[in-house]
């Protein structure tokens, strides 16, 4: 029979350290959805929820550091988890804190551009890829929480994953598409930059995404041959 992450927390405190990097992926799942909500606002011209949204994802990333930092020391400090188990559970904490940090990066590139002045084209791609990272980060938490009572089932989510980042990596190129038609005579070049990066942002949440949903590959192996 093999085991799960739950099994291992037998402890008072490693059951703390197991709450604690669920809070963690909540906050970065959370980000993820935040992120959305922004783009959403800034395609209805919404400055004020735009703003709004921004300043709770930075808050929520700023949260999901602090919270990195202290499982790491806990991991290290506390419990008797087997050595691979610990070293894999802090890489799929480093992991899924990309996935927070490139969503502020994303939101904190949108927070500059002049919306209104990216082409409808664009501003579709931006809003379908956005939802899709949701889809995509929602699936991934579903796969992690797996890991306490159904590694089959957190296996089979695992590539839901990675589907999911396909289907971003396609609406990517056509994004990537769009740029080719855009008039340089009309738009500046570090307007053009910006609008770039921020696609380059997007684009690396759902690689993160599929980062950790390999790790989560990695544990499954581990624990079905328990």
């Amino acid at each position: 029979m093999s085991k799960s992450i739950s099994d291992w927390f037998t402890t008072r405190r490693e059951r703390q350290i197991l709450e604690n990097v669920n809070r963690h992926l909540g906050l970065s799942q959370d980000c993820v959805i935040e992120l959305e909500r922004m783009v959403d606002a800034a395609s209805k011209g919404d400055m004020d929820a735009k703003k709004g949204s921004y300043q709770r994802l930075s808050q929520m990333e700023t949260d999901a550091d602090e919270l990195r930092r202290k499982l790491c020391e806990d991991f290290l400090t506390k419990g008797s988890l087997p050595t691979d188990l610990r070293e894999d559970l802090m890489e799929l904490v480093r992991t899924m804190d990309w996935v927070a940090d490139w969503s502020k990066e994303a939101g904190r590139l949108l927070n500059l551009l002049p919306y209104d002045r990216i082409p409808e084209p664009l501003k579709l791609g931006s809003k379908r890829m956005a939802s899709e990272l949701v889809q995509c980060v929602l699936t991934l938490r579903k796969s992690i929480n797996a890991l306490e009572t159904d590694t089959t089932a957190a296996l089979r989510l695992a590539y839901e994953v990675e589907r999911s980042e396909e289907r971003i990596d396609d609406l990517y190129n056509e994004v990537r598409f769009q740029f080719l038609n855009l008039d340089d005579t009309y738009f500046q070049m570090p307007f053009l930059i910006l609008l770039n990066m921020f696609f380059d942002a997007l684009e690396m949440v759902s690689d993160w995404c599929e980062n950790t949903s390999d790790l989560v590959r990695v544990l499954c192996v581990r624990f079905q041959g328990q």
